[in-house]
């Protein structure tokens, strides 16, 4: 075996006889993580053609439920790919994935949470940078957790978790250092959430805000984090085809996000207030459900013509949009949605779009993106989109009859509810909450994307600031 080799040795609670199997990592023609016993020297060699930060959090989810029976595994890894990552970013991606090894999706007839983590622990910290490297482990667990808590929600059904049941289920995790609330559907009528109300009017669930402050001392700025949570989406009076209406449970994927992302940014301790906002609604039919050809007034006092009910996204987004800014004026606004069909089309599975206006906003989270591997692909707004929205009966429709270009049109719609001097984002998940088990890490159901995005966002703004002091 190589001295000269980078080997982290993890240890696992275990029933069963001590057990070690030590595993190499090396480069070899594959175009996937692929996984021969049949070697000499080690138990195994993992190997592919080149290594990314995906892979990393496969390969601590892989070593774990491919040697369930080892209660040690030690990872050596050649020193041509360790030198491609830092040392600390290895030890938190393998831990992300090591803890994420446990977790299958139980359904019970609870809206409560239960985010089970494998548990492992990091034996061999390095000579003069242990605090460092076993910082970096327990990084791991923090994010795998909290990923798992936006999993969990997302995999939930419709008639076990709705507005009122989510913010139950986000109560009962009584997250450290974050002070919750909400509004209700009476308080949100009196302020006049036009939008928001009109998409939950349908439904017999009454719609909720949900607010969740981290509010350490003395904040070097403020991110809010606008997530939409409509907990199942049929469609509303122009519903859905009945193919994959299913699936629309996970219309709720932003704000999962949302409650994942803070519950890392809490346990993290980030040294910069986060507010995250939820709009909690769920999309039916009915004889009081809003039609097409409609008119509503927004929050902001804008009048918008309803083109389609399915485009019900958007109206919740807008006004938590304007909301977030008159109660909080951030320094840094995002919103996270799986708002298009369009932008899976567009990207698959690859990336989530991006779209906002401020360029160095827009750069932090494509960096963000790279870091955790929950990749951006930047898409245009305004120009030739506004005239969709051209209406003959209000101030604006809030999108087309046609589907050309319908992610940044649905940008566009919600940029004109941000204040010209607001940095602002907005991130479509449509495609990458659910079906994406090419990663090891999501063998089945619901992925929790976006949490990992948004914690990582957050750690860019920091650093950025850091940096211009």
């Amino acid at each position: 075996m190589n001295n000269n080799l980078l080997t982290f040795t993890f240890s696992r609670e275990h029933q069963c006889d001590q057990l070690t199997r030590t595993l190499h990592l090396t480069l070899r023609e594959h175009s996937t993580l692929t996984v021969n016993q049949d070697v000499s020297d080690f138990n195994a060699e993992i190997s592919k053609h080149v290594i990314t930060v995906a892979d990393i959090q496969d390969i601590g989810y892989l070593i774990a439920t491919t040697f369930t029976q080892a209660t040690t595994l030690q990872l050596c890894i050649d020193t041509n790919i360790a030198a491609c990552f830092e040392r600390q970013q290895w030890l938190k991606w393998l831990s992300f994935g090591l803890a994420l090894s446990n977790y299958h999706y139980h359904h019970r007839n609870s809206p409560l949470l239960a985010p089970i983590l494998a548990d492992f622990t990091l034996l061999n910290a390095g000579a003069g940078a242990g605090a460092g490297d076993n910082a970096a482990f327990a990084d791991g667990k923090v994010l795998a957790h909290s990923q798992l808590i936006a999993r969990e929600l997302t995999n939930k059904p419709g008639n076990i978790l709705y507005p009122q049941s989510f913010i139950e289920a986000v109560e009962a995790l009584a997250i450290n250092n974050i002070e919750l609330s909400y509004l209700d559907d009476v308080m949100m009528l009196e302020q006049g959430f036009g939008g928001l109300m009109s998409i939950a009017q349908g439904s017999d669930r009454e719609a909720r805000l949900l607010c969740l402050d981290y509010h350490p001392q003395d904040p070097r700025f403020t991110v809010a984090l606008v997530g939409k949570g409509v907990t199942f989406d049929s469609g509303g009076i122009s519903i859905k085809q009945p193919r994959y209406m299913s699936t629309m449970k996970v219309d709720m994927g932003g704000a999962a996000a949302v409650v994942g992302a803070l519950n890392a940014i809490a346990q993290l301790q980030l040294p910069i207030r986060v507010i995250g906002l939820c709009g909690l609604v769920e999309n039916m039919p009915s004889g009081k459900a809003i039609k097409p050809g409609d008119v509503v007034t927004m929050l902001n006092k804008t009048n918008v013509e309803i083109i389609t009910t399915d485009a019900e996204g958007r109206m919740v987004l807008a006004d938590v949009l304007h909301y977030a800014q008159q109660h909080y004026q951030p320094d840094y606004l995002v919103d996270i949605a799986t708002l298009t069909g369009g932008t899976g089309i567009a990207l698959g599975k690859a990336y989530a779009s991006l779209m906002g206006n401020d360029n160095n906003l827009i750069a932090n989270a494509q960096t963000a993106g790279q870091a955790c591997s929950e990749l951006l692909w930047p898409m245009p707004t305004g120009g030739m989109f506004t005239t969709a929205l051209n209406s003959d009966f209000a101030d604006l429709r809030h999108g087309s009859e046609e589907p050309d270009g319908s992610p940044c049109v649905a940008a566009t719609f919600l940029e004109h509810f941000i204040q010209p001097d607001q940095k602002w984002i907005h991130i479509d998940s449509a495609a990458m909450s659910l079906g994406m088990n090419h990663r090891k890490i999501y063998p089945k159901a619901t992925t929790g994307y976006g949490t990992l995005l948004l914690t990582e966002l957050c750690q860019q703004l920091i650093l950025q600031d850091r940096l211009h002091q």
